[in-house]
């Protein structure tokens, strides 16, 4: 450790002045460089090499070059070398920190002691280097602590170790990093990035609350990969974080960061890509410049041949023309930037359906990615959103100690809310059954069947794609009114439940065990939930799950389908008339009708288009009267 002190302290002062190429209208490209790779190349001359075949497949608008990746600082040398070279091909050049240890390989990632005065000092002189050589600094998403060292465990005393984490690492934030890079050079931009597992922050020192103020902004790790790999993220927080991060400190969200791996097919990863970007990140980052340059593998793709936005013919044939016979993973990128550039412009800002988090809080992880798989456009905000007209709270509302009463306030109001059963369950004991009188039991059930019953008719059956465990709920018969049940065996439950208070309304919704089956959900089910929460957008969909709807400010949407073959959804939009695409300019009429049948709530006049969605494409439409 001491070695790499030194060495950092000994690199000479450098500085960069920001030139933007601007290959797109709407973002930048970004790739991210680690330290290893700008020691690799090392020379102009070695950038230029790797960077005819790189070129070819990937235009870049800005690098982040790295000075310290997994204890390995950058060579003076190098650094020079590589900005160099990057501004000579009008490419603007910033710096990136990696504050990771290859430390005693006891964890699978190893953070740093930031209890450790030889590591404060490692730290602080990395970003003093690299302060000394750009004006901005973005630091890859390692920047928390997985430490419980004897100092730390000591030091800790009667917090949490979530606590003691966030008071230690936002100290460290102020005086060995922000701080020190600041001092170096006033001008010098310092953002941290966050990564995807955003629900467990707190435990690990990311502070959502002081970090995006601490820091001068944040940037946003949209890499979902696969939901089947290890972490198991879905698709929709490619969208739902940048959105998050943005609404806990607006302005200050600067892109997002994609990488290829899990990405267990080509789409996947461009999936990844089109999301952030039709979330509105300024920019996307890849990581990293040599996982860009590698070839990818051909898969056996089922749908490739049914018109996956993805089109790996075209996609090859524009390589031919180029002379590359291997594409590789920035070649995939590149096609995905092209495809939807054109169209972001045309779309507004993101408007979704509030749903509150506190910092800091627990309950119902990742539920809101959950919900957006299955249709609602749901956007995560930091505040209680009392100026809505509808939103939705999960469990994780349930921290904040006043919410009972915001609840109450918001009914009062005439507002709707949709609240999960983890939400009602933690606070059913805590007085929420003085607004819904119900109980979430502790027992469960095995159901295959939902009833559709809309208001005031007799309903129809429809099956379950599996088995799915719901929890089982109870009520005052007449106090309150199931509004979509689920049942077995000749026994039944609500799933979506109705009740009044004050001037509002209150649904809840009872929540799979397995928050994947709400995806087993049938149609008719989906399209009822669809219908009673998207009453302040302009836009809804009917049909199947894995169909993502994402709604903005001036009439637009988009929707994007995650299935491996076309499916049919509808499109429901208020007042009338027509939906253009906004990528082929095709009109389409739509069908003219009354809104969904909800209690308390006034019908509106809509109107209804059907869309066919090729497998793991997007498509977009404007509102023409």
């Amino acid at each position: 450790m001491k070695r790499i002190l030194l060495f950092l302290l000994s690199l000479a002062a450098a500085s960069v002045l920001s030139l933007q190429a601007g290959n797109y209208k709407n973002f930048k490209s970004v790739a991210y460089v680690t330290s290893q790779e700008v020691n690799r190349y090392g020379t102009v001359e070695g950038w230029e090499a790797a960077w005819k075949d790189f070129s070819r497949n990937l235009k870049l608008d800005k690098v982040y070059l790295s000075t310290f990746n997994n204890s390995v600082p950058a060579e003076d040398a190098a650094i020079k070398a590589a900005i160099k070279f990057f501004k000579s091909k009008g490419v603007e050049v910033s710096g990136g920190i990696t504050y990771n240890t290859r430390g005693t390989n006891r964890q699978r990632y190893e953070s740093f002691c930031f209890s450790d005065p030889e590591h404060r000092a490692i730290i602080k002189a990395v970003a003093e280097t690299t302060a000394r050589y750009f004006d901005e600094i973005v630091l890859d998403d390692f920047y928390f602590t997985n430490c419980k060292c004897r100092v730390c465990a000591e030091a800790r005393g009667d917090r949490s170790w979530g606590q003691f984490r966030m008071d230690l690492l936002d100290e460290v934030a102020k005086e060995c990093v922000v701080g020190a890079a600041h001092k170096v050079n006033p001008k010098c931009r310092v953002i941290i990035k966050y990564p995807n597992w955003y629900d467990h922050f707190h435990g690990l020192g990311f502070d959502l609350k002081r970090g995006p103020y601490t820091f001068d902004g944040v940037y946003t790790g949209t890499e979902t990969r696969d939901a089947t790999s290890e972490q198991h993220l879905q698709a929709y927080e490619s969208f739902g974080i940048i959105r998050y991060f943005e609404n806990i400190r607006p302005g200050y969200n600067f892109g997002g960061w994609v990488d290829t791996g899990g990405a267990t097919y080509p789409d996947l990863f461009a999936e990844q890509l089109w999301l952030t970007l039709l979330a509105k990140a300024p920019e996307c980052t890849l990581f990293n410049f040599s996982g860009m340059s590698f070839p990818f593998r051909e898969m056996n793709r089922t749908w490739g041949d049914m018109g996956p936005m993805l089109d790996m013919k075209e996609l090859r044939a524009e390589s031919a023309s180029r002379g590359i016979t291997n594409p590789t993973w920035g070649r995939i990128a590149e096609y995905a930037f092209d495809k939807i550039d054109p169209l972001l412009d045309k779309l507004g800002t993101p408007k979704g359906i509030k749903s509150y988090k506190p910092f800091h809080s627990d309950g119902e992880e990742f539920l809101h990615n959950y919900l957006g798989m299955i249709g609602i456009p749901v956007e995560i905000v930091p505040e209680f959103p009392a100026d809505e007209k509808a939103i939705i709270l999960t469990e994780a509302a349930a921290c904040d100690p006043d919410i009972l009463k915001k609840v109450e306030s918001f009914l009062d109001k005439g507002g709707e809310m949709l609240v999960t059963s983890g939400f009602y369950k933690a606070l059913q004991e805590k007085g929420m059954r003085h607004i819904v009188e119900m109980t979430v039991t502790d027992r469960k059930a095995d159901i295959d069947t939902v009833v559709v019953p809309g208001v005031f008719g007799p309903g129809s059956l429809q099956r379950t794609g599996t088995t799915v465990k719901m929890p089982v709920m109870t009520y005052y018969t007449n106090d309150s009114w199931e509004d979509v049940r689920v049942q077995s065996y000749d026994n039944g439950w609500p799933l979506l439940h109705y009740s009044a208070y004050s001037d509002g309304s209150i649904f809840v919704l009872a929540v799979p065990d397995n928050f994947s089956h709400l995806y087993a959900l049938p149609a008719g089910a989906l399209n009822r939930i669809r219908a009673v929460v998207t009453k302040d957008v302009d836009f809804r969909i009917n049909g199947p799950s894995q169909v993502a709807l994402f709604t903005y400010d001036n009439g637009t949407c988009a929707v994007h389908s995650f299935h491996d073959k076309p499916v049919e959804i509808e499109i429901v939009f208020k007042g009338g008339g027509k939906l253009q695409d906004l990528m082929s300019g095709e009109v389409l009429d739509g069908t003219p009708g009354q809104d969904a049948r909800v209690y308390a709530r006034a019908r509106g006049d809509v109107a209804t288009v059907k869309v066919t969605l090729p497998p793991h494409s997007f498509r977009a439409f404007k509102v023409r009267n």
